[in-house]
């Protein structure tokens, strides 16, 4: 699924979470710091099981905190109100660029086009990208909420392709996502190639052109120069 090609595609459209940046790594670090604060900043030595069972519940929002620490003994509204404070208050607690993310970018930058799609609310997003500091690396970002468009529907692919003046067989499309990344880049007629950094289990469904685990192998597959 990830073998080489000759072929080099004309746009490389990036997914933003968990594809250019940590977003998974900062929701646990936000986490920890905000059930720290549920238990007066002397969290217990299962803090992280906490962290892991927040996020099966919802990885949106803070209204599902009451129900995942009052197993653990944190029945005071207080506490969790001081939870769900700390949470909102630093929403980019952590946030960072994977290693490679930026070189890839330019490397790809210069040899064909690039652009960006992400889902989310526009202040969310921005702020993110502002604070990482990469809007200079792409010509266009379509920020779903900004264009009212989310991922998986192919217009906002579309959309990009427009943008970038390339048809879906001159285009590639990287994200984390199976069902929003994936399968919106296929129903776009792009190629898709779904980045499993954490090495999950495909969850089923029409399988993506390729899978990588880390942003450089995009040159490899794709037959990209690597430029001083």
């Amino acid at each position: 699924m990830s073998s080489s090609s000759n072929w080099k595609p004309g746009l490389v459209l990036f997914d933003l979470d968990d594809t250019l940046c940590d977003h998974d790594g900062s929701l646990r670090v936000r986490l920890s710091a905000s059930f720290a604060a549920a238990f007066n900043g002397d969290p217990p030595n299962h803090l992280h099981e906490i962290v892991e069972h927040s996020i099966d519940v919802s990885v949106f929002g803070t209204d599902h905190f009451s129900d995942v620490l009052r197993p653990h003994g944190v029945t005071d509204d207080g506490l969790v109100q001081a939870a769900a404070d700390v949470y909102v208050a630093d929403r980019y607690r952590g946030l960072e660029l994977f290693p490679e993310a930026v070189d890839v970018v330019k490397q790809i930058a210069q040899q064909a086009d690039v652009g960006m799609i992400t889902n989310g609310p526009s202040d969310i997003q921005r702020g993110k990208i502002d604070l990482l500091g990469i809007e200079p690396l792409f010509p266009f970002i379509l920020v779903s909420e900004e264009v009212d468009i989310w991922k998986p529907d192919p217009r906002i692919f579309h959309r990009a392709m427009e943008l970038g003046n390339a048809t879906p067989e001159e285009t590639v499309y990287i994200g984390d996502n199976p069902g929003h990344d994936v399968a919106g880049a296929k129903a776009a007629g792009i190629t898709s190639v779904w980045m499993n950094r954490r090495g999950a289990d495909w969850p089923g469904g029409d399988r993506p052109d390729h899978e990588i685990t880390d942003l450089r192998q995009v040159l490899e597959i794709f037959a990209f120069d690597r430029i001083a």
